[in-house]
C-alpha cells in the first residue's frame, strides 16, 4: 500500500456523510432518548474499552471520522486524509472545544492515539507507532506496518478524542470528557441501573443537538430489556437473535429494525496447544467440534429464524465472502465421532466455557450438540460485560464471541491468529500460511485484489478449525413505532447504536 491516496472529505461533504435531513434543525434541544444495551458498562474510557457498550461512549466522545448513511467514511472531526505509504496525514476541524474548554487541536489527537497505543487494547491501533502533531490542525499518524483500514477504524473507539486534562483523571472511567453534543451526568446516573446525558452548552454544532436528555439503561436480561420496551421505558434497544426479538418482530406497536452489517457468531479454541486441554492440540478434534454442531435446527431453535449458518467469518455480499466454504462443516455426527476415535479420544473429554447471559441459551444448545458426540462442555457464568476482557486471559481454554462481519479482515489476523493477537492468550504460534497471507492482505487498499487472500485465509482456518462459525445474523434492534417512524432517526451499517446527531423525539 505505497500509493498515494487522498480523503477529500471536506466540510462541504457534511451534509452526505452526516446531515440527516432533520425537520427544524435550529429548535432547542427537547425531548429524551431512551436506550437499552444488552451489557453493562465496564468503562467509559474508550481507550479502555473492549467488547459491546459501545452506546455508553457515543453521546460524549466523538470520532475523527464516521460512518455515513451508505457504509462509507465521512468527516467528523477530522476534515480529510492522505495516505502515503506509512504515514497518515489528517486535516482537523477548527473551531471545535472539549467540554471542559479545552482546545480540539493536533496536540490533542497525537496524545490521544499515542496513550490508545500505549495502553494497547484496543486493535485499530496496532498498526499504528505513533502520532506527531505536524501543525496546529494537522496530524502525521506513523504505521508500523500497511493498514487499509485505518481511517475506518477511527471511526469507532480508536478514533474518540478524550480531552488532555481528562486523561490524566484516575476516575476517567466514571467521568468522561469529549467533544460530542452531549456530556456525563454523575448525579442523575445510577450505577449499574441508567447512564444519563444532557445537552453539551459548549458543542460545536449545536444545530444537531435534539434532545434534552439522553437516558442509557443497561439490562443485559433479554425479557427485563423486551419489557422495557413494551411498557415505554425505554424507546429503542439493541439485539441478538433470541425469542424476544422474535416477540419483537410480531408485537403491534413495536418492530424489529435489521440494519446493514450483522454479527457471527462463533467458537474460538484458546488452548490450541493443549496447555490445559490436550485434546485441543489436535486439528481432528477441532474439526469434530465443527461438524458436531447443526447450524440449521440452531438457528431454528435457538435464534427463531432470525440467523443463517455461517462457516466462515464473511457474511454474504461482503467483497471476501467466499461462496464455495458454504456446507463444509455441515451436521454429521458420525463424522465427529469418527475424528474424534482417530484422535485417540473415542469417549471424548471436558472443557469449560465461559458465558454471559445473553449467550446461555446459545451455549445450551452447543453442549447439547458437542455431549451427543461425546464432548462435555461446562457452562461457567462470568460477570456481564467482562466476556472479552476475560476471553483475553487464560483463564479458560475457550470462548464464545461475535464478529461483526462488516469489520475489515485483517482483524482476524489481530485478533485471532498473531501470537500477539488479543484473542490468542496462549500465545500459539499459527500454522499453515496464515500470517503470509496476513500480510499480503495488507498491501494493497482495494477490495478487489484483497479478497482472494482472504479467502484463501478463511479455507485455511477452516481446516484449522480453532475458530467454529456458527450463525450470522443482522444488527437487529428493537424499537417502537414512534422511533420506527421518526425521520430523525438514522443507522449506520455496522453500528449496534442509533445516531445521536439531529435525533429529536419532540415530533
Amino acid at each position: 500500500m505505497n500509493q498515494r491516496i487522498r480523503g477529500s472529505i471536506l466540510a462541504a461533504a457534511l451534509g452526505l456523510g452526516l446531515g440527516t435531513g432533520t425537520m427544524a434543525a435550529s429548535a432547542a434541544p427537547a425531548g429524551t432518548f431512551r436506550y437499552a444495551e444488552e451489557v453493562k458498562l465496564v468503562t467509559l474510557d474508550p481507550q479502555q474499552h473492549s467488547g459491546g457498550g459501545i452506546s455508553y461512549l457515543r453521546p460524549v466522545y466523538e470520532t475523527l471520522f464516521t460512518r455515513s448513511p451508505n457504509g462509507s467514511d465521512a468527516p467528523l472531526l477530522a476534515t480529510g486524509y492522505e495516505i502515503d505509504g506509512l504515514s497518515v496525514k489528517l486535516t482537523l476541524r477548527q473551531g471545535v472545544k472539549f467540554s471542559n474548554g479545552e482546545p480540539f487541536d493536533a496536540a490533542a489527537v497525537a496524545a490521544n492515539i499515542n496513550r490508545g497505543v500505549k495502553l494497547g487494547i484496543l486493535e485499530g491501533l496496532k498498526p499504528v507507532a505513533e502520532a506527531v502533531a505536524t501543525g496546529d490542525h494537522e496530524v502525521t499518524i506513523k504505521l508500523k506496518r500497511p493498514d487499509p483500514s485505518i481511517i475506518d477504524d477511527l471511526t469507532a473507539e480508536s478514533g474518540m478524542m478524550i480531552a488532555p486534562k481528562a486523561m490524566q483523571d484516575p476516575a476517567l472511567d466514571r467521568n468522561p470528557v469529549g467533544t460530542g453534543p452531549y456530556v456525563y451526568d454523575r448525579e442523575q446516573s445510577r450505577e449499574g441501573e441508567v447512564r444519563v446525558y444532557r445537552p453539551n452548552p459548549t458543542y460545536w454544532d449545536a444545530k444537531e443537538q435534539g434532545l434534552a436528555r439522553v437516558e442509557i439503561w443497561e439490562l443485559p436480561d433479554d425479557t427485563a430489556r423486551l419489557n422495557a420496551l413494551k411498557t415505554g421505558q425505554v424507546d429503542a434497544g439493541v439485539w441478538l437473535s433470541n425469542p424476544q426479538a422474535a416477540i419483537i418482530d410480531r408485537t403491534p406497536g413495536l418492530k424489529l429494525v435489521r440494519n446493514t452489517g450483522g454479527y457471527n457468531y462463533h467458537l474460538i479454541i484458546l488452548d490450541r496447544q493443549g496447555t490445559k486441554v490436550p485434546a485441543f492440540a489436535d486439528q481432528r478434534v477441532r474439526q469434530a467440534m465443527n461438524y458436531a454442531i447443526d447450524r440449521a435446527a440452531f438457528s431454528k431453535a435457538v435464534q427463531f429464524g432470525l440467523s443463517v449458518p455461517a462457516y466462515q467469518p464473511y457474511a454474504k455480499g461482503n467483497w471476501a465472502y467466499d461462496p464455495s466454504l458454504e456446507g463444509r462443516y455441515r451436521y454429521d455426527p458420525g463424522k465427529a465421532r469418527e475424528l474424534l476415535k482417530e484422535a485417540g479420544y473415542p469417549n471424548g473429554f471436558t472443557f469449560t466455557m465461559p458465558s454471559i447471559p445473553i449467550f446461555q441459551s446459545r451455549l445450551e444448545a452447543v453442549a447439547g450438540f458437542l455431549k451427543d458426540v461425546g464432548i462435555t462442555m461446562t457452562i461457567k457464568p462470568v460477570e456481564p460485560g467482562t466476556l472479552a476482557r476475560r476471553s483475553r486471559t487464560t483463564d479458560f481454554p475457550a470462548t464464545n464471541l461475535v464478529w461483526n462481519t462488516m469489520d475489515d479482515p485483517k482483524f482476524l489476523i489481530d485478533r485471532y491468529v498473531s501470537p500477539d493477537g488479543v484473542y490468542n492468550p496462549y500465545k500459539v504460534p499459527p500454522g499453515g500460511d496464515l500470517m503470509t497471507l496476513g500480510e499480503q492482505g495488507l498491501q494493497s487498499a482495494d477490495p478487489e485484489k484483497r479478497a482472494p487472500v482472504y479467502r484463501k485465509m478463511a479455507e485455511e482456518l477452516d481446516d484449522q478449525s480453532f475458530l467454529i462459525f456458527i450463525t450470522s445474523t443482522p444488527l437487529l434492534f428493537g424499537v417502537t413505532d414512534q422511533v420506527a417512524d421518526n425521520p430523525t432517526v438514522h443507522f449506520r451499517p455496522g453500528e449496534d447504536t442509533i445516531f445521536l446527531r439531529g435525533l429529536r423525539m419532540d415530533r
